[in-house]
């Protein structure tokens, strides 16, 4: 993973007094190969994550400031947010995480991560959750055992609905979200009729289709575009544009952006699409 930080580490941390995330560019405890990296500390690390949280993050001023130097770095990443819920008593920012580098890099710039092919919604993130099959991909392992609206109930025979402790929510994880091609884990899943059935999948290169549909319907107004835009990586740029090409040449009146299945990425990707939809 891609780690910050800098000068500064023996210095005294003062609450809200921020020193600029560039003072603490590029030193790593494990400084990778052919990377700017340069040897730091966990301080180092810490530093720069919260100076960078408070310049970028959206919900800044309501991060409770810690002490950099009583925290590991993973430890003091997940602190590093807002604790706000949502009126619904949903967390607000549910987004939180981090990706090892290179499997952001081969998902962002090239579509291409390890998994099953099947976007969960976690609707209900603790005990008793609630884990729900959004979309699965064309062709991969999910979209021919799993299907929209199926329920997760069991992983590798941890209960995923009310398993508690540190070991199940670890097994949990592992089977939902492998980290590797070639992994095979057993779920049991109920359907929205209420059947349950086991479903044994085996992870492998899935590379994602980030705009699956791009369609017109008639209306009394006019014509209707209808887009389904999945992922804000880099690989998306082609077919959107493809995409309001084609919706602009059907003369659309108004447009449907189907943004469900969609976990976010890149600004500008989002900036484009913006400028895109004005302009069809």
């Amino acid at each position: 993973e891609a780690a910050g930080g800098g000068g500064f580490s023996t210095g005294t941390w003062r609450a809200g007094v921020f020193q600029p995330s560039a003072n603490f560019d590029d030193r790593c405890v494990t400084p990778r190969p052919n990377t700017p990296d340069r040897p730091g500390t966990v301080i180092d690390q810490n530093n720069w994550l919260r100076s960078w949280s408070n310049e970028l993050y959206l919900w800044y001023g309501e991060i409770t400031d810690r002490d950099p130097a009583g925290f590991t770095t993973d430890a003091y990443f997940d602190v590093l947010k807002t604790s706000a819920t949502t009126a619904s008593g949903q967390p607000k920012d549910k987004f939180h995480f981090t990706y090892p580098t290179d499997v952001w890099l081969s998902l962002s710039q090239g579509g291409v991560e390890a998994g099953y092919g099947a976007e969960l919604a976690v609707l209900a993130p603790t005990p008793p959750r609630r884990i729900v099959v959004a979309f699965t991909e064309q062709g991969s392992p999910a979209y021919v055992q799993l299907d929209r609206g199926d329920e997760i109930l069991q992983v590798d025979g941890v209960d995923a609905v009310n398993g508690s402790t540190q070991a199940n929510v670890d097994v949990i994880n592992a089977g939902l979200f492998p980290d590797d091609t070639g992994e095979t884990h057993t779920f049991v899943v109920r359907n929205t009729a209420g059947v349950q059935r086991t479903v044994t999948m085996t992870s492998a290169t899935i590379t994602h289709v980030p705009v699956p549909t791009v369609s017109t319907f008639p209306t009394p107004s006019g014509p209707v575009g209808y887009m389904v835009f999945n992922d804000h990586i880099g690989p998306a740029e082609t077919p959107l544009i493809n995409g309001f090409t084609q919706l602009r040449d059907s003369n659309v009146t108004d447009l449907i952006l189907d943004l469900r299945y969609n976990g976010g990425g890149y600004l500008d990707m989002a900036s484009e699409v913006a400028y895109m939809i004005g302009n069809t």
